[in-house]
């Protein structure tokens, strides 16, 4: 009954948007854009709370509320922890715990939507905006980034770049929003006259459309050290978005993890990290 209902739910959405669209395509797209950016995990269970309260936590200000920080001191370099779709800080945890031990200064965030943090809409755009202004508020020389927050770091970086960043560690990272929404297009059902609102709507919102979103193409104008980490059976990014990126990124190197699927938990990918980032 679960899965009949997982399957159900999203087919009765794109029935709405398709409905909605014959008498307001502007409602439709709005309406599409919102069942696309609710995220409906990535909250906080008590077993992460607990970890995370070990940190000391701050939060910011941000566009619709307030931004949860974690911060583990270290006398070593800072290096910001940026987790992606339906996540929160404590999927970093097996990173955490390594990086401790090597002296890091590490700061992970909450994404809006997501953990402890406020809101309740996520996009790559606007999480871009967050971590320029966490970036900008610490400065940290390193930035780690998984998935979506991968996404979203090679966007904020390519339109504000940095001096003071000097490496990137990007796991798992999507390259093309059309791929992410013409799968979001086939699990709902709706028609191309809402996939064309939606992307009128973004291109008014964002000044992009959906097929222009790419992040290798941003990644072409990132200058600094860059480690790329992908494993070929991840299931949620094809490993194609991994070439499509290293192809374009002029100063990557790559690490092909033999496991680790798409979350990337996995001692060899921790060993690569710590490796990359200790070289000078």
């Amino acid at each position: 009954m679960k899965q009949f209902l997982q399957k159900l739910i999203p087919r009765l959405y794109g029935s709405y948007f398709n409905l909605t669209h014959l008498f307001s395509s502007s409602k439709a797209a709005d309406k599409a854009l919102q069942v696309f950016s609710y995220p409906r995990k990535g909250r906080l269970n008590p077993d992460q709370e607990a970890y995370l309260s070990q940190a000391r936590q701050q939060r910011i200000a941000f566009e619709d509320g307030l931004i949860k920080l974690y911060h583990w001191e270290g006398n070593g370099p800072f290096i910001l922890l940026l987790h992606g779709w339906e996540s929160n800080a404590w999927r970093w945890k097996h990173l955490i715990e390594p990086l401790k031990k090597k002296n890091f200064n590490l700061i992970a965030i909450d994404a809006p939507a997501h953990g402890a943090s406020d809101g309740k809409y996520f996009t790559a755009v606007k999480y871009s905006k967050v971590i320029t202004q966490v970036m900008e508020l610490y400065e940290p020389p390193i930035v780690m980034a998984h998935s979506v927050g991968a996404m979203a770091t090679i966007y904020q970086e390519a339109t504000a770049q940095h001096e003071f960043l000097k490496k990137l560690v990007l796991l798992g990272g999507p390259n093309s929003l059309e791929v992410i929404m013409r799968s979001y297009q086939k699990m709902t059902g709706f028609n191309q006259r809402v996939y064309g609102s939606l992307n009128d709507l973004l291109k008014e919102t964002y000044d992009f459309k959906i097929e222009e979103f790419n992040s290798a193409d941003f990644a072409s104008k990132i200058k600094v050290p860059t480690l790329l980490v992908h494993n070929p059976d991840d299931q949620v990014v094809p490993i194609e978005a991994f070439y499509q990126i290293k192809e374009k990124m002029p100063h990557a190197e790559s690490f092909v993890s033999p496991t680790g699927g798409h979350s990337l938990h996995t001692p060899e990918v921790v060993d690569r990290v710590i490796e990359f980032l200790e070289r000078s």
